[in-house]
Order: C-alpha cells, then structure tokens, then sequence
C-alpha cells in the first residue's frame, strides 16, 4: 500500500501592487493644491491690519473732531430760499448751547418775525402777537406755521461743516479736510467759502438744494465761546 505525502500549502507574500507613477502624481499634486487651498482660506479670514488714511481724509477726520467738540456757538446771517412759484428771504440769528437752540428769523424791516426755541424735547414757535405753538418736529411746525420750506434740523450741523451724526451721508472734502459738498436726508448741500474763526474753518457761504427748493445761506458772523 503506498501513502501518499500530503500536499504541503505553500504561503505567498503577496505585496499590493504599486499605484502607476502617474496616479501617485495626480494625488500628490491634488494634496498639494488642497494644502495651498487651506493656506488661502486661513488668509483671507485673518484680519488685515486697517488701512492708515490718506492725507486728506486724516486732515478731514482732525477737522470734524474739532468741530463737532463746539458745545455753544452763535451766528447771524442772511437766507434765501427760492420754489418753482415763490421765494422769500430773512435775516437770521441762531444761538446754540448743548442741544438747546433758538433761532429767530426776520424778513425785510422786521416783517414776519418769528422765534424758534427747542431742544431734544421739540420746539416752540412764537409769532409777533400770537401764542405760542409746540411740535416735536422743528422742519414741520416752521413749514406748518409759515409756509417755510427750511431744513432747521439738519443745519444745526451743516452750517458747521459736518453731517447729522448718525445718518447716511456722501461727503467731498477738500486737501485740507474742510467739506466741499454733501448729499444727505434728501439734500445737496455745497460748501462756497470757509473763515477762521477761533483757529477753526467754518463756513460762511453755503447752497443747499432739493428738487426744485434752493436755499442759500451766508454768515455775516461768528461767535464762539
């Protein structure tokens, strides 16, 4: 009787077989581009330091700040506001301490004299021989009771050179950082000439327009404290 051997298994080591050179190519490179797509991503969200201004606006900014730092001031001048179908025009007197304002305005020989007293609050308006009247709104009382058409909130700061705080405005200014035009509320308002008054630039020649209304404005005098 033969036996037979039994058939001895043999073990193989068998290796993965290596990517072609052009597959491990393609995943080098799309590792690379990923990495280089990372960098890029961290880069664009890190905060850039901010740009330093330019002369002009730097100029602007120290100009506006010194300004606005006016706490009480007073001018006298004249104002002439013109529509489609009349006009009119009035000497003015506008003394200002905090938020607390009066401005009197007189047309020719003293006609149609009316006072303006108000703060934050609202406004009283007093005409020769009437009683007194309030509202919250100055723009609306003034045009309700006269008929005039004369933006008496915002020139509390144009008449200064600088926009109402706190609203959308566009602004042109000039090398040495003084206001040359401004759009804001509705308003174009352009900066004629400026005077140094107390080591400061303000104006005293101004044009302001909306639609068809023109209104100009020129300061005979500055005071300040």
């Amino acid at each position: 009787m033969y036996w037979k051997r039994p058939y001895a298994a043999t073990c193989v080591d068998v290796k993965p077989a290596s990517p072609p050179y052009g597959f491990r190519l393609l995943r080098n490179t799309g590792r690379r581009l990923l990495l280089a797509g990372l960098v890029l991503l961290v880069t664009a969200c890190a905060p850039r330091p901010p740009h330093p201004p330019s002369l002009s606006e730097a100029a602007w900014l120290a100009h506006r700040a010194s300004v606005e730092a006016l706490d009480e001031w007073q001018v006298q001048g004249r104002v002439a506001i013109r529509s489609e179908d009349d006009g009119w025009q009035a000497a003015f007197d506008w003394q200002q301490r905090g938020d607390a304002y009066r401005l009197r305005l007189r047309g020719p020989f003293g006609q149609g004299a009316v006072e303006l007293r108000g703060d934050a609050n609202g406004v009283w308006l007093q005409h020769q021989d009437r009683e007194p009247v309030f509202a919250r709104s100055v723009d609306l009382l003034l045009k309700q009771e006269t008929g005039w058409l004369l933006p008496v909130s915002g020139l509390q700061d144009w008449l200064l050179g600088v926009p109402v705080d706190d609203q959308p405005a566009v602004l042109d200014w000039d090398e040495r950082g003084l206001l040359q035009s401004l759009q804001q509320a509705g308003w174009q308002i352009d900066y004629r000439r400026y005077q140094t008054v107390g080591g400061r630039q303000l104006p005293d020649r101004l044009q302001l327009a909306r639609d068809a209304l023109q209104v100009k404005v020129v300061v005979d005098e500055w005071q300040l404290p």
